[in-house]
């Protein structure tokens, strides 16, 4: 018996190695935007069953806690929503799952209605001027830059003096 499970296990080093990568890698877990939550969640539950068929379970809050973290910049309303809801009342895991699937539902079916905002492309304009003549209407446009600036700075003081 032993050496089955040793064979299968491996030893106990293999076994503490094997407990520290599969934690490494539950603690950088996030879900990245273009995943669907099915995707997310097989990988998750590879992660967490895998801990705890080597003795190092993790409970159900801490794993909805972690789902909740991992969700991406784009869902930060929900999660914030979610975080809430599981603080006042401890949520089961597949509860979060199944409000994370309707979430997505709704999310690409907002995506599919709201129309695609167009493309505009610019055209660099090129003119017959020569570089002194640009040059010049630049110094022109400065310098009028300049003195509205100025303008506006002296009406500024003013009003602050007279107050």
């Amino acid at each position: 018996m032993t050496t089955l499970i040793g064979h299968y296990e491996g030893t106990s080093q293999v076994k503490g190695a094997k407990i520290d990568l599969l934690r490494s890698q539950y603690e950088s877990f996030k879900i990245q935007e273009n995943k669907s939550i099915d995707d997310m969640i097989t990988k998750f539950t590879k992660i967490t069953n895998a801990l705890a068929s080597l003795g190092n379970e993790i409970n159900n809050d801490q794993k909805v806690r972690k789902v909740i973290r991992a969700l991406p910049p784009s869902w930060k309303i929900k999660a914030t929503a979610l975080k809430e809801l599981n603080d006042k009342d401890e949520m089961e895991l597949i509860s979060l799952i199944g409000n994370l699937k309707i979430h997505e539902m709704e999310k690409k079916a907002r995506e599919e209605t709201v129309p695609q905002k167009k493309k505009f492309i610019a055209f660099k304009s090129t003119s017959n001027i020569s570089d002194d003549e640009e040059d010049e209407e630049n110094d022109e446009e400065l310098s009028l830059l300049v003195r509205n600036v100025k303008r506006m700075y002296h009406k500024k003081r003013l009003n602050h003096r007279r107050r």
